[in-house]
């Protein structure tokens, strides 16, 4: 009998699970006060759990622009989170301190909280989101140009990235009393779409930033596919990552995702919408060198906007990712 590596060894459950504990008083800070989720975490995970987490997972650093000689602000990783008045729109201001390093937090009164970050630190914003409000995801919808998911093999190995290694970590994250996962691989519903090589992007093209595991047939994560599934109806947590919708030939691919009526009331119901900028592949690629903001921070502003909008009625009505998100701001 043929036995699956998946089915009977999860490094997950050996050096990659942490345990949630009860959180007996949820409390969202007030606004204007960043908090460090190092702290946080261990307000929510078992003892030692969080130490064993900074221990054994790295976060990505920041991108190393140098604004002035011997000067990079945007080099160092995200680790604070910021509550913030929701408001349907974000200026360059806001963007700017997103891209420093500081999630910024939103929550819509009887309405989806939303984060937005620069790197897709999925695992910091479950354990935030849980020590503030209690809540943990029920199912993903994932919208990403890279899968984030990586092999057993590369999880063993080495100490890895979140933003890389997040679906098994979340996996990994156990839920109290019954000590189940909070979400399992087969939770998450991953849609993808990739302009062609001949596209006119910058970056280079790795091959293995589009894996996925073993039961994902590959030839139905296209949006279409996605949405039609009846398990998407019940996806109560959202990741987009604007790098999905951008640059042009990206939009071209997959703009079609946000005219759907499907994912307008997915985006509506949702209780969680979680935005990710990663600046370092909105110009196209899978590995950029040196990582710097690719000068997208305009469109990628406009982006946000418009995905944030959609589930009031934005009327999407070009192809073009810079027509399209100017028309939709």
């Amino acid at each position: 009998m043929l036995i699956r590596y998946s089915d009977w060894k999860k490094p997950t459950d050996a050096a990659y699970a942490f345990r949630l504990r009860p959180v007996p008083s949820p409390a969202v800070p007030p606004p204007g006060e960043p908090r460090d989720i190092r702290a946080l975490a261990p307000e929510v995970l078992e003892a030692g759990d969080a130490e064993r987490f900074e221990q054994r997972v790295r976060r990505w650093g920041g991108p190393e622009d140098e604004t002035a000689p011997g000067e990079r602000p945007y080099a160092g990783t995200q680790v604070l989170f910021e509550e913030a008045p929701w408001t349907e729109r974000l200026d360059a201001a806001a963007l700017e301190a997103v891209l420093r390093g500081t999630v910024r937090v939103m929550r819509a009164p009887d309405g989806p909280t939303d984060y937005v970050l620069r790197d897709h630190h999925m695992l910091d914003v479950v354990l935030y989101h849980y020590r503030t409000t209690g809540g943990l995801p029920r199912r993903l919808f994932h919208a990403d140009r890279h899968s984030d998911w990586c092999k057993d093999s590369f999880l063993e190995a080495r100490v890895p990235q979140q933003a890389a290694t997040w679906w098994k970590l979340l996996e990994g994250l156990k839920r109290p009393g019954d000590g189940a996962p909070v979400l399992t691989e087969e939770d998450v519903l991953f849609t993808t779409g990739k302009a062609a090589p001949t596209a006119r992007m910058t970056g280079r093209d790795v091959g293995f930033s589009t894996l996925v595991p073993w039961f994902v047939d590959t030839t139905q994560v296209h949006w279409r596919q996605v949405l039609a599934r009846p398990e998407a109806a019940d996806a109560d947590w959202l990741s987009l990552d604007l790098d999905c919708f951008q640059p042009a030939p990206q939009l071209r691919v997959c703009g079609g995702l946000l005219r759907d009526p499907r994912f307008h009331r997915m985006m509506a119901d949702a209780r969680v919408r979680v935005f990710v900028l990663s600046p370092q592949f909105t110009r196209g690629g899978d590995k950029i060198e040196p990582w710097v903001i690719q000068g997208s921070r305009a469109s990628s502003l406009r982006v946000l906007n418009l995905l944030r909008r959609l589930p009031r009625g934005v009327r999407i009505v070009a192809a073009g990712d810079e027509d399209v998100a100017r028309r939709g701001t």
